[in-house]
């Protein structure tokens, strides 16, 4: 880990609580240098610490420090290291400013659920200054998500996803695009058999309580996931529930041309599909499978999860 500090043990009472910059090398398949540069110059205008990490959960455990001190966070990468900083601050019992600079290959949580700033030089701007605004968050079992918590199709496509990750200039939509046609073509025969259980908040029906083959269920906090699917258009982030697309199991042939259908957000007319909003989720599978949290990847049989409202204050 590369630790840049501005401040001193001889410092004021108030030098604890200097923010905590962490910035993923790896992410953005490691052009990180313009992000590099801006975050370290800010960081020692501002007397913020910077650091580097250097392995998986690092994150996690620095955030968990630095929030257990009462220090305003600022994470630069992608949807994995938004995840594992999120987990750090959450697991601490504390509440604290949270920036976010977008640097990763999807961004779903900065661009489309929080209209996060794209450029480089505006993302540094409101992640230091911007108005920490509560916003709701997820947890699944032990594991909290800002964005998605998902099971079923979506799942293995996000861990074939990381598989392509290491394919050269395959990022974004791209990336996501490939995983999904490659599991649709080789893993669809694999869609699971689940059951899931809520309360509707809503007039929707309550689902099934049998075991049925699903495509996906997917559980999020904004709009979209997986670069840009818009699979619960109506999502917020700061409403105090939770979004769930449940898509039953469709032939091969009609789930290739659905894609394109969901892929926009006009999916709510679909006889597969069923949305419903919710506070809390109890989802069970026959056998262990693939679970999404915002593009990470678990495994799992029984999840409860919950929505967790004004749980974070992020710079907006």
């Amino acid at each position: 880990m590369e630790i840049a500090s501005t401040t001193s043990p001889s410092s004021s009472p108030l030098a604890t609580r200097a923010p905590l910059v962490i910035l993923n090398p790896t992410a953005n398949q490691g052009r990180m240098q313009r992000y590099r540069a801006l975050v370290r110059q800010r960081a020692a205008a501002t007397g913020a610490d910077y650091c580097e990490t250097t392995q998986a959960g690092q994150a996690e455990r620095l955030a968990r420090e630095a929030a257990s001190q009462g220090r305003p966070i600022i994470v630069v990468g992608g949807d994995g290291s938004i995840h594992e900083v999120v987990n750090g601050i959450l697991s601490s019992g504390q509440r604290v400013p949270l920036g976010i600079i977008a640097a990763g290959s999807g961004n779903d949580f900065a661009y489309n659920t929080l209209n996060l700033p794209r450029h480089p030089e505006a993302a540094v701007e409101r992640a230091f200054d911007g108005e920490p605004k509560p916003i709701d968050a997820g947890q699944a079992n032990e594991r909290y998500f800002a964005n998605s918590f998902s099971v079923g199709l979506d799942a293995d496509i996000a861990a074939g996803a990381r598989q392509l990750k290491k394919i050269p200039f395959m990022t974004g939509m791209r990336l996501y695009y490939s995983s999904t046609l490659r599991q649709l073509l080789f893993g669809y025969r694999r869609c699971p058999w689940l059951r899931f259980s809520l309360v509707p908040v809503d007039s929707a029906a309550p689902p099934a309580a049998t075991f049925q083959r699903y495509v996906l269920l997917a559980v999020t906090n904004g709009p979209t996931y997986g670069s840009g699917f818009r699979i619960n258009p109506g999502a917020s982030p700061d409403d105090g529930l939770l979004d769930l697309c449940a898509i039953r199991y469709a032939p091969l042939g009609r789930a290739l041309r659905l894609l394109p259908v969901v892929k926009r957000g006009e999916h709510a007319a679909l006889p597969e599909v069923h949305f419903y909003r919710l506070q809390q989720l109890t989802i069970e599978s026959r056998l262990p499978l693939n679970v999404q949290m915002d593009g990470e990847v678990f495994h799992g049989q029984r999840y409860e999860i919950r929505v967790l409202p004004q749980a974070l204050l992020v710079r907006r």
